[in-house]
């Protein structure tokens, strides 16, 4: 819980940078989080490999809102729940404009509130991880790893329905606990299925290349921006 929190934290400025249209796409940088490509990794794939950029839309202008709201009602309950705190003010709801005093003070209050109720983790994870899965989406930050901007040549990039030229590529990342484990890129996209000369092993369903594949497939993938030109 304190982890999505600090999510948040970590990827409101790159949020606000995307209320101009054109910014870059950027992922939250965390030396704790293995949740980037490598310089050496990113250079590897291309262009491919790098972000996108992402136009400012009336989504984007919602969630800023809803973060800011939905961290300021979360501080002011933690701080009735576990009374008051050094540091720690309760917050004019109404008046909030920036979420990080109020992310900061849910991050450093949720452990001592769950404590006093224990129904209270499981109440600030139900209206924090709807902001934090769209955040991630908006910044293509699939949380286990990086979305490629390369489209799957064997899918089309079909997330759902007939809708072609999503980016389905995703970097899974090795679980620090399983020595065997390593880096993978997978193909999320729906029912893709490369022929067993293009990809020998799948990933929880999912067709799967590992690290010393990744120069192949770069080469692979469709270029996103051929594909946009095509469609038009």
């Amino acid at each position: 819980m304190t982890r999505d929190v600090e999510y948040l934290e970590q990827a409101w400025p790159s949020l606000i940078a995307l209320k101009i249209p054109g910014t870059a796409r950027s992922w939250v940088e965390n030396p704790r989080r293995a949740g980037t490509l490598s310089p050496e990794d990113q250079e590897r794939l291309g262009k491919r490999g790098l972000q996108t950029p992402a136009p400012a839309d009336i989504q984007v202008l919602d969630l800023i809102y809803s973060i800011t709201t939905r961290a300021a009602e979360i501080a002011e309950c933690l701080i009735d729940v576990v009374g008051p705190v050094d540091g720690h003010e309760l917050p004019d709801v109404a008046a909030s404009k920036d979420p990080m005093r109020w992310l900061a003070t849910a991050r450093e209050l949720v452990p001592v509130a769950h404590e006093c109720d224990d129904k209270t983790a499981p109440w600030v994870a139900y209206l924090i991880n709807p902001l934090v899965r769209q955040t991630a989406r908006l910044l293509g930050d699939i949380r286990d790893g990086q979305v490629l901007n390369g489209i799957c040549p064997w899918c089309s990039g079909r997330l759902s329905g007939d809708v072609l030229g999503q980016r389905t590529m995703q970097i899974h990342y090795p679980d620090p606990d399983e020595d065997d484990d390593e880096p993978l890129i997978i193909c999320r996209g729906i029912n893709c299925s490369p022929p067993r000369a293009m990809c020998g092993m799948r990933w929880r369903g999912h067709p799967a290349w590992t690290r010393r594949e990744w120069d192949w497939l770069a080469k692979m993938l469709r270029d996103p921006d051929r594909e946009i030109e095509k469609a038009g």
